[in-house]
């Protein structure tokens, strides 16, 4: 699905030699680096962004663009001195309230029932999730929804990606945690984004937890410490050191406290067994290595080993979003499955357009244009 990048507008720049072909064809093996002035021509420069994040951010743009959308902006300053400033990976409030940050106008019923129906104490960031087209929340909700609506196609996927585990799929809830602000739990409300309830190919009741990120960099502040995290960590029996440090570290702190809860699940008799996962894009290079990092501090990231004294173990897997829309593709929704990709994972589109951009060389002052204001939530 990842197809080639044609050459046909850039070829004059870069000669017709196979090997500028080959090097402008092969699959991205990190995101382009794009230059300001192409980023500030579309609306997208955040001085903030690392080279992810920038690239994300343009091709949302790109996507808004082609969807015939109106610009968005976000508010900086503070109280009283604020103004509006256009961001091209916005929506305007008009199109928000017509729910374009969603796939289709199913996808679009289904946000609004979640949010109508929602946990109490769930955390929506309902702004984010209607004007903001980076938005981990509304990425969770048009990945899913195809399986929300069809537990058929839910359970194939999942059948294939994690072969051995699932055999069916009965039911799919957004932000949702078995103990919001319990003691037996963490006395919080840690939830994960996604639980899918599951049956296993043994006929036991069991589950899939997930973590879903886009363009976050798994630096996000941690939670307010809890002696409690520190005690269910120890008695999970999941870690190979439940002192190491790492573990409280941004981002590492949130995945422990999720594996941790999916454990306490399976421990309280609420599932017979149950598999934490993560879900981040492919090129999101320190989302995907802090998914490696964090399996490396598990005794057994399979969960096919029980703890010793007999209770089922919580297994951990990291998948990629590309690897997810694909395996939707292959269980049937491949006309859904390309609208996500192109969507969400279509950086040689990203790379055609800057190529495109920079086909005549730019002036000075194009790579030196002052800096933009920036804002820690566009």
């Amino acid at each position: 699905m990842e197809t080639a990048l044609s050459l046909t507008n850039i070829e004059p720049t870069f000669g017709s030699s196979d090997r500028a072909r080959t090097v402008f064809e092969r699959p991205l093996v990190h995101p382009p680096l794009i230059p300001d002035f192409v980023r500030r021509a579309k609306q997208v420069f955040v001085s903030t962004d690392n080279r992810f994040g920038a690239a994300a951010r343009l091709l949302s743009a790109l996507w808004r663009e082609e969807q015939k959308l109106p610009i968005g902006a976000f508010i900086v300053g503070t109280k009283g001195d604020t103004r509006r400033i256009k961001l091209g990976s916005r929506i305007s409030p008009a199109a928000a309230r017509a729910g374009a940050n969603f796939m289709t106008s199913d996808v679009t019923a289904l946000a609004k029932a979640e949010l109508l129906f929602r946990e109490p104490g769930s955390v929506w960031d309902e702004e984010r999730l209607w004007t903001n087209l980076l938005s981990s929340q509304a990425l969770t909700v048009n990945l899913w929804a195809p399986m929300a609506f069809d537990l058929h196609l839910a359970s194939a996927v999942w059948q294939t990606l994690l072969p051995g585990f699932v055999h069916s799929v009965t039911r799919i809830r957004f932000e949702h945690s078995p103990g919001r602000f319990q003691e037996n739990y963490f006395g919080d409300g840690t939830a994960f984004d996604v639980l899918a309830e599951i049956v296993t190919p043994e006929g036991e009741p069991g589950f899939v937890a997930a973590e879903i990120k886009f363009v976050e960099e798994m630096l996000a502040p941690a939670a307010r410490h809890r002696d409690r995290y520190d005690e269910t960590t120890r008695e999970s029996g999941l870690y190979l050191d439940p002192e190491d440090p790492l573990l409280r570290r941004p981002g590492f702190e949130q995945l422990r406290r999720e594996h941790v809860m999916a454990q306490l699940m399976v421990d309280k008799g609420v599932a017979s067994r149950g598999k934490f996962i993560t879900i981040v894009p492919r090129l999101n290079r320190r989302a995907v290595a802090s998914g490696a990092i964090y399996a490396a501090e598990l005794h057994d990231p399979s969960g096919d080993t029980q703890h010793d004294d007999g209770r089922e173990r919580v297994g951990f897997e990291a998948f990629t979003l590309e690897a997810v829309i694909r395996t939707i593709a292959e269980a049937g929704e491949a006309e859904y499955a390309s609208l996500l990709w192109a969507r969400y994972c279509d950086f040689h589109r990203v790379v055609r357009h800057v190529m495109e951009t920079i086909v005549t060389t730019p002036t000075a002052n194009d790579f030196n244009l002052a800096k933009t204001e920036t804002a820690e939530d566009a």
